[in-house]
């Protein structure tokens, strides 16, 4: 077998690479799981479920961080797992990125992980640190997952060789203007999420020249905010081509998702555009942290070779 960085390899039987799904994470619901998995088989996609060890114990107890860290490390290491897909969220995945041997992932060819929330974690330090894309889009063990559009592009991604390529609705905000045309390399995922990443070697130095899109959920709209300064005053948003803020769900606190856009934009200073299409809901159609991206016309389109 011959493995391609840059698409789905090919086995001797014809059928693609193996999707290998993890619980780097939360424990995932299992029904809804396994009823999504099928859903993948059913496609013509080789599935292939590492559940968590039931007696490996506490996920997030020492032991059940080695687990998890080995059994990642062992995904990432497999020339037949192109594709990593992350079951659900939660907690647990910036457990796993200081029991990762860089070294030796910078060697293998690029592992695609997919998933979104705690997931961002893992996926913008593989990006960071070695330049591998990841897939911002639906989960099977949670319920968000409904084989909606979302889902279908997500399988038609992962069935077919690259290029890819996709687009999201998006509309200006603020004091950027319908004219505004932008490109720019996509990068992102839940802000709180990654706003812990900041300062570490998980994070870019630099996001110059990137698109950054952004969501998150169950937090207060201040909270958002000061992560949003922490941004701000680690000079990370100066470089950036634009910022595409999805959806902040099931806020708590005074303030609704209306009023917490309005004061981003107010804090932005680059062009800030708004999309109803990603975040922790249904639909959350994919976004490949890597991919080259370019706005215009209410439309985000994104390609990756």
């Amino acid at each position: 077998m011959t493995t391609d960085s840059h698409g789905p390899a090919q086995v001797s039987d014809g059928l693609s690479t193996m999707l290998t799904v993890l619980e780097p994470s939360s424990a995932p619901e299992s029904a809804v799981l396994e009823s999504n998995l099928a859903v993948l088989r059913q496609a013509g996609i080789r599935v292939r479920y590492q559940r968590y060890p039931l007696d490996a114990g506490d996920r997030q107890a020492q032991v059940g961080v080695n687990t998890r860290g080995q059994i990642l490390s062992s995904a990432l290491s497999d020339p037949e797992s192109v594709y990593v897909l992350a079951a659900r969220g939660g907690y647990g995945a910036s457990d796993l990125l200081r029991h990762l041997d860089w070294s030796a992932l910078s060697s293998l060819p690029k592992t695609v992980v997919v998933g979104f929330s705690d997931i961002s974690a893992l996926q913008v330090a593989l990006y960071a640190r070695l330049g591998w894309p990841a897939i911002h889009g639906p989960m099977p063990g949670s319920s968000l997952w409904s084989n909606g559009p979302d889902v279908d592009c997500l399988v038609r991604l992962l069935s077919s060789p690259r290029p890819w390529n996709s687009a999201i609705r998006v509309s200006p905000f603020g004091s950027s203007s319908t004219d505004t045309t932008v490109q720019g390399t996509l990068i992102g995922g839940c802000l709180s999420v990654l706003s812990a990443l900041i300062g570490t070697p998980y994070f870019p130095k630099t996001l110059q020249g990137h698109i950054l899109f952004l969501e998150d959920t169950h937090e207060t709209a201040e909270r958002v905010l000061r992560f949003w300064n922490q941004w701000l005053d680690c000079d990370l948003v100066a470089g950036l081509a634009a910022v595409v803020v999805g959806r902040f769900t099931d806020l708590s606190g005074g303030h609704d998702e209306e009023w917490l856009v309005t004061r981003l934009a107010e804090r932005c200073t680059v062009p800030l555009f708004r999309s109803p299409d990603f975040g922790h809901i249904s639909p959350n159609h994919p976004l490949v942290i890597g991919a080259d991206a370019r706005i215009n016309g209410g439309v985000l389109k994104w390609r990756l070779d």
